[in-house]
């Protein structure tokens, strides 16, 4: 796929998941979902810029 309709892809699974992430803090939903969202997201940061060097 291309990287631009990749990144088109992931914005609403990240913008979900940054929503997801401020009610865990906040307290409505349990703090262990904004535990994991911040494991995916660093994962997800570091196999987007193993990427991004990889095309290089």
């Amino acid at each position: 796929m291309e990287r631009k309709k990749i990144y088109r892809l992931l914005l609403p699974i990240v913008i979900i998941l940054a929503v997801l992430y401020t009610l865990g803090l906040i307290g409505i939903v349990a703090f262990t979902v904004s535990y994991y969202v911040t494991i995916f997201m660093i994962f997800l940061f570091i196999f987007l810029r193993w990427e991004a060097r990889m095309k290089r």
